[in-house]
């Protein structure tokens, strides 16, 4: 149910209104005229504002201004017969959150009334778990149609019981996102523990989930709880869980389904009730073809998947984390920066970011370390750009970022491949020809265009 405003002229539009919202299950107020409007705004907390464009003398747009000027968040819906596009840009223009035509269909306009409450709804809700987010732990932060999906989604499962795993390339913040999660769960009372699966032996990650019996092994000299009896009610998180070993995932397996384990040297099994909420940035997927990874244990495991976005593919958040860990920084380190030169920003949204929000994050703690300015500069910020195969002279991200043509780089690599092709063939411009898969003379062509010499070859 919510809270509406009808703002109408015509008392028969009113009414047929007012009784088509209340049968919706909403609360209804009606107002002729601005000044009675506002009086309602005052004393009413209104979810939703329908406002006809033309009030008598008065102008709904005007209304409509006064409205955006007080209650920013409500949304405006204007209903009109003057339909031009005209007034529809002015109303759009002033905050209107959509535009309906006179003569329309009832069931049309409350279609777009529920629409718009929905729409609404999640906004706030969305809202206050960023808030939430942001408050316990700052650097999952995003404007991003990508993040912002993320966003909903945790709102959504966060509640639950449900096995939750989470993807996504190192860097890109999987762990305080579990943490997230956990938090705005029914367990956040209870205790969040955590374990790298791939940076532990296989013996010390089984002792450090199940726990161990004294004499298990040589230097049991007395018994210890796991991970999974310690975190009685709350939530493990298992981080890097494609790197498990087979024995492992067995045993992890059972737990899962049965809500029960044996620790090392044990007999007795013992239950215990922990929500498990895994990550890795591997292809499970792919593991679990090439018989890496139990199939059975990732789908008990990935009950919900949640994907954490590439931080290249996240748009202008870099800017954003940038200037949150530049205020981090400079409390830190005891600086006073009053942020980014437009260079430097233009720097920072150029670079693909390898290690993610990670690295943005050393970035920028490099950058206020650097600065002898008051403002960060793009000298300062010092990128030690990641070696990876399918870029390793760093062309890429210079024809990204405009330091050189795209025309420039091939002609580069162009001429890099036929110097190659010539030394494997011991200058036999023939062969070399044929290696590269061309005629000779358009390897001839080719050579020419590189800018070498015949003779110098």
């Amino acid at each position: 149910m919510a809270n509406i405003l009808i703002v109408d002229d015509d008392l028969s539009l009113r009414e047929v209104l007012e009784i088509a919202l209340i049968k919706k299950g909403h609360a209804v107020w009606t107002a002729p005229d601005s000044a009675t409007a506002l009086a309602v705004l005052q004393q009413q907390s209104i979810a939703l504002i329908l406002l006809d464009l033309r009030l008598g003398r008065e102008s709904g747009i005007d209304l409509l201004v006064r409205i955006r000027e007080t209650w920013a968040e409500v949304p405006v819906l204007m209903v009109t017969a003057y339909a031009d596009a005209k007034s529809a840009i002015t109303a759009m223009k002033h905050g209107a959150k959509d535009y309906i035509s006179k003569p329309f269909e009832l069931d049309d306009l409350l279609y777009t009334v529920e629409r718009t409450l929905e729409t609404a709804r999640l906004k706030e809700e969305n809202d206050w778990l960023k808030g939430q987010i942001s408050k316990q732990y700052g650097e999952i932060i995003g404007g991003s149609r990508q993040m912002q999906a993320v966003f909903d989604l945790v709102r959504r499962i966060a509640p639950t019981n449900i096995s939750v795993l989470v993807t996504g390339e190192s860097g890109t913040g999987k762990e305080l996102f579990a943490r997230c999660i956990h938090s705005q769960s029914q367990r956040a009372k209870h205790p969040f523990l955590a374990i790298n699966c791939g940076g532990l032996p296989e013996n010390l990650v089984e002792s450090e989930l199940f726990g161990f019996r004294k004499g298990a092994f040589t230097s049991a000299d007395r018994a210890k709880k796991g991970l999974l009896e310690m975190a009685e009610g709350g939530t493990l998180f298992l981080d890097e869980v494609g790197e498990l070993a087979h024995s492992t995932q067995v045993k992890l397996l059972r737990y899962v389904q049965e809500r029960c384990f044996i620790p090392l040297g044990g007999t007795e099994e013992l239950r215990s009730d922990v929500r498990i909420i895994a990550a890795t940035n591997r292809n499970v997927e792919q593991s679990v073809a090439d018989g890496d990874f139990r199939e059975d244990l990732y789908y008990r495991l990935s009950g919900v998947k949640v994907h954490l976005p590439p931080l290249r593919e996240r748009g202008d958040d870099a800017l954003t984390l940038a200037d949150h860990f530049l205020e981090k920084a400079c409390r830190a380190q005891k600086r006073q920066l009053r942020g980014f030169t437009a260079d430097a920003r233009k720097k920072l949204l150029a670079y693909g970011y390898p290690g993610n929000v990670r690295e943005l994050e050393n970035i920028v703690e490099r950058a206020v370390a650097l600065e002898p300015g008051d403002t960060v500069t793009a000298d300062s910020l010092v990128i030690y750009e990641k070696i990876t195969s399918t870029d390793q002279d760093g062309g890429i991200q210079k024809v990204l970022s405009g330091q050189m043509t795209l025309d420039e780089y091939l002609a580069v690599h162009e001429h890099k491949v036929i110097s190659e092709a010539l030394r494997r063939c011991g200058g036999h411009k023939g062969r070399a020809a044929e290696m590269v898969g061309l005629n000779f003379r358009q390897f001839r062509y080719r050579l020419t265009k590189s800018g070498e010499k015949d003779e110098d070859i």
